[in-house]
């Protein structure tokens, strides 16, 4: 169960906070977006502009880090709890930071990374993040149990992370399905197709045609008993939530 944005349904989305509530909630890994600043900086951050969760105006990749660490990016999201501090609840998280926390949890936790490609400076944004992943140790020579994925909507962005890093596991991010698709990603090299939950509801097949080619299944974002009865049935791979532990809940309740 990977806690999207963090614990994004209790703490602000990508902040420090969230991805500590996602530990309290034990969530098995951590889902994130990241932009470049101004200052080739790679941050946590989903938005084209920064109005939606932040005290700021513009777009991101208009700012430097500085800038956008004077801003605050949790007082939007409500109520702060005590267990957190200022810094926790508001502060902007860059991808070091955030590769440097995931390097301290469990073994077993993983981190995706979806690349978002907005500001100009997105064609350097693949070799960014994957120097900061290799920093902490988060990219290593074995796929089948990876400690982050790269995913992407993007299939430019793809080959030149598979390019930068053979080993690096990715994930094919997916809205809608795409015409000749087993061909399209094997051209990419993916590890792992990334299914809107919608998506495996009106066309289920897409889970047996990526079995077929030996492609694992993500589905985001998971946010009700439905949708989470739809991945059990499915049997997918991987779950994105922004609830980790009520659909943990969940589904201890359906196993007993």
């Amino acid at each position: 169960m990977i806690a999207h944005r963090g614990s994004s349904a209790l703490a602000p989305e990508l902040t420090l906070a969230s991805y500590l509530q996602a530990v309290e909630d034990n969530a098995d890994g951590f889902e994130c977006d990241v932009q470049l600043t101004k200052d080739q900086i790679p941050v946590c951050f989903h938005d084209s502009t920064l109005t939606r969760t932040s005290s700021g105006f513009g777009r991101l990749g208009s700012n430097s880090l500085e800038d956008l660490k004077r801003l605050d990016f949790g007082s939007w999201f409500g109520f702060k709890p005590a267990k957190y501090s200022d810094k926790e609840w508001q502060s902007i998280l860059t991808l070091a930071e955030l590769s440097d926390f995931t390097s301290k949890q469990s073994s077993n936790r993983v981190l995706l990374v979806e690349t978002k490609h907005i500001s100009q400076n997105g064609v350097r944004l693949e070799s960014k993040t994957l120097q900061t992943l290799n920093q902490f140790g988060l990219i290593h020579n074995d796929p089948s149990k990876p400690r982050a994925a790269l995913m992407s909507f993007s299939i430019p962005a793809l080959r030149r992370a598979r390019n930068i890093s053979p080993d690096l596991y990715t994930v094919l991010l997916l809205d809608r399905k795409l015409p000749k698709l087993s061909i399209l990603s094997d051209f990419v090299n993916c590890n792992a197709w990334g299914l809107g939950v919608h998506l495996l509801r009106t066309d289920p097949k897409l889970v047996i045609e990526a079995r077929s080619i030996g492609k694992a299944v993500f589905v985001w974002t998971v946010n009700n008993p439905q949708q989470l009865e739809l991945c059990l049935k499915y049997k997918v791979d991987v779950i994105i939530t922004d609830f980790p532990h009520i659909m943990k809940t969940l589904i201890k309740k359906d196993t007993n």
